[in-house]
């Protein structure tokens, strides 16, 4: 049988491994290259060994997932002490609450990666190379569309506060596609997936890894609904359909099973399995766990298993070309390198938090206490003490000694203590705030000392948001690649498509959508912006710096490279400044003689009218020294007035100082014209009566 074509059964026969035990093999099942260099054997042997990696995954995990449960307790406002075993040891009456340092500090951590992702403009850089006619607008256009696209997806702001919240808690987030048809990405949660210890923290290295899906019965039956459809992408009808009547309601399962036939299956759970159904009482979860192995060629075999039993329903092997395509890795730090091997803050912060709770509980019981009067007596006689109080005199029962000596609570040294865990806790987070209360060491920092230990933790914090969003941008390289993708079947991806093939080519289109992402992150850390600031304005005036390239700088820094963009002015081609000024030259040359020379939409406006603004000024002052005739400024004004209109047209700023001197020039030049033409007329009609007077002839006398 071919590689690609085999099914996953046992060719050998049963596995005589004990479960949990896939060292018969090795993790995974060895490629057997041929001696033509192409694999001749799939990683997963048969559905044994797929239950085995599945069940070695989660039970070499366990221990991990216990943690990440105590973390998610202490979120939740766990007591610092058992109140059982207070009792036990009688100190019931101690305080036992929780103050929440745990989750204050982790609300302001993962907020962060969710404002530093919401403040870019464009999720994605991608760009259209220059071969392309209008490769810029398109370019522009595909960026704000796939942006737009993303943002306004119901549940995307959930989706990413749940890969920052638990990459910041846990130290690492996975988020997954499972099919070819949707590019939007499920986040699974650190009980719903599993990688082995070795396992990168770049997909594109992760050997093998899990994804849990809980669903209902309604839910994994419309992903077969299309029962041929369904039966050609790899899912095996009948075993899926026996795990949907085993987790449909009791009242339902015999009627779904009626008839003992797929199509009469299908035909009931049409018209029966729904909503409602999967939420009548009865009917359970399945548990799905998609098995992802890559292959010797890189490509990802993909297997889904479900319930206990973890029966096979769907198998289709090379399914995704990458793991990159199926998978997105975020983690908190570096570590070891490892998924595993990055601790997210919950691991950093849990004593600390836990030693700030049980510190403040012990505040409160000094405080109550302090003050107390102290009598001493035989506690068996306790429920004999009876005060009683007449006037202004107490009076106690015989056998009862009332002690001078009362509690101090003396909770100063807590406070500091308290402030000192916050101020550790602050440089794990990286949000240095300098002591409010007095005392020895931290708190008589100097102000300079705290502003250089403030900069520095704010390098630690960009530094991490910079790790995030380089992830997160990998992440939308797949997205984008799904949003164009021709088996897409969401309806933004689609209408996202067809506002994109208006206005390019598919081949455009596709073009873009293989583009990088990644140079989307150029965010500065503030250290860097006040730097470039600093040197911009030093350098200014210098003529050994690039003066416009200093200013581009100094506004992105302040800003953004966009606004720099809007507010500077272009720079002038030499080349272009030297042709269009040569063209204007010659084309002065047919206007001063009388010639009407039209403006092409190609002409630089700007640069022909700084070459006849100042000719024209010449012209003018000639005709008032008699040595030219007004038809040439006439010729001159008329055309200074089509550029400054084609000029407008265009898009120029009514603010170019260019356009604002030639709209002068032609408003002072109508009124001179006027009279100039007067004078000419004036002049042309005495020639003619001298002209008259001089064939005439001779009068008698």
């Amino acid at each position: 049988m071919a590689y690609n074509d085999r099914p996953l059964v046992d060719q050998r026969g049963p596995s005589t491994a004990p479960p949990g035990d896939t060292s018969q093999d090795g993790f995974i099942q060895s490629p057997d290259i041929s001696r033509a260099g192409e694999p001749r054997q799939h990683a997963i042997r048969d559905v044994q060994q797929a239950r085995e990696v599945i069940r070695k995954i989660q039970s070499d995990g366990r221990n991990r997932s216990i943690v990440n449960a105590r973390l998610q307790a202490k979120v939740n406002s766990e007591r610092p002490y058992s109140q059982s075993r207070l009792e036990q040891e009688g100190l019931g009456w101690r305080q036992n609450f929780s103050t929440r340092p745990f989750s204050t500090l982790l609300e302001k951590v993962y907020p962060r990666f969710v404002e530093a992702v919401e403040n870019m403009k464009y999720f994605t850089n991608s760009s259209l190379s220059d071969k392309w006619a209008n490769s810029v607008e398109k370019t522009e256009a595909f960026r704000r569309e796939v942006t737009e696209c993303i943002r306004g997806r119901a549940g995307w702001k959930d989706t990413l506060e749940s890969i920052a919240y638990n990459n910041a808690l846990y130290g690492s987030s996975i988020a997954g596609w499972l099919d070819e048809q949707s590019w939007f990405p499920h986040v699974f949660g650190h009980d719903e997936c599993f990688v082995n210890d070795a396992c990168k923290q770049r997909p594109e290295l992760a050997q093998v890894f899990v994804l849990k899906e809980v669903l209902l019965p309604h839910e994994l039956f419309a992903m077969i609904k299309d029962q041929k459809e369904a039966a050609e992408v790899g899912w095996k009808i009948e075993a899926t359909i026996k795990e949907i009547n085993k987790a449909s309601p009791t009242q339902l399962q015999d009627f779904l099973g009626n008839g003992g036939s797929v199509e009469a299956f299908y035909q009931n759970a049409i018209r029966e399995l729904n909503l409602g159904a999967s939420y009548t009482n009865g009917a359970n979860v399945i548990s799905v766990y998609s098995l992802l192995v890559q292959e010797v060629t890189g490509k990802i075999s993909h297997y889904r298993l479900a319930g206990p039993e973890l029966n096979l329903i769907y198998e289709k092997d090379d399914r995704f070309d990458s793991a990159k395509d199926c998978a997105a890795f975020f983690t908190f730090e570096r570590g070891n390198g490892t998924i595993h091997g990055s601790k997210g803050l919950g691991r950093q912060i849990y004593e600390l938090a836990s030693m700030m709770d049980r510190s403040r509980n012990e505040m409160v019981d000094r405080m109550i206490l302090s003050g107390k009067t102290l009598v001493q007596g035989d506690p068996k006689r306790l429920h004999t003490f009876k005060m009683s109080i007449i006037g202004s005199t107490v009076i106690i029962p015989n056998g009862w000694n009332v002690l001078e000596n009362k509690i101090d609570g003396n909770v100063e040294p807590f406070l500091r203590l308290d402030a000192y865990f916050g101020m550790i806790i602050d440089q794990l987070v990286g949000n240095v705030s300098p002591p409010q209360l007095g005392g020895q060491g931290e708190a008589f920092r100097s102000p300079a000392a705290w502003n250089l230990l403030a900069q520095r933790e704010e390098e630690t914090k960009d530094n991490r948001i910079s790790r995030f969003l380089l992830q997160f941008v990998k992440m939308v390289q797949t997205i984008q690649k799904r949003i164009c993708s021709k088996s897409v079947e969401d309806a933004d991806a689609k209408a996202l498509q067809e506002r994109l093939l208006k206005i390019m080519t598919q081949e455009e289109l596709d073009e873009l959508s293989a583009q990088p992402v990644a140079s989307a992150v150029r965010d500065l850390t503030p250290l860097q912006r006040q730097m470039i600031v600093a040197i911009a304005a030093e350098k200014r005036g210098n003529p050994l710096y690039n003066q416009r390239q200093l200013e581009v700088e100094d506004l992105t820094a302040r800003l953004d490279d966009d606004f720099a963009k809007r507010v500077l002015l272009p720079v002038e081609d030499p080349t272009e400044t030297a042709e269009q000024s040569r063209l204007q030259l010659f084309e002065i040359i047919l206007l001063t003689h009388g010639q009407p020379v039209p403006v092409s939409p190609r002409d630089n406006d700007i640069l022909h009218l700084k070459v006849l603004l100042p000719t024209a000024e010449q012209y003018a002052q000639q005709i008032v020294q008699g040595q030219m005739d007004t038809k040439g400024l006439e010729g001159l004004i008329q055309h200074i007035t089509e550029h400054v209109n084609a000029a407008q047209a265009k898009g120029v700023p009514k603010e170019e100082p260019v356009l604002q001197q030639a709209k002068e020039l032609v408003k002072q030049s109508g009124a001179a014209l006027a009279q100039l033409q007067q004078l000419d007329q004036q002049a042309t009609d005495l020639q003619q009566q001298s002209a008259q007077l001089e064939q005439a002839p001779p009068q008698p006398g």
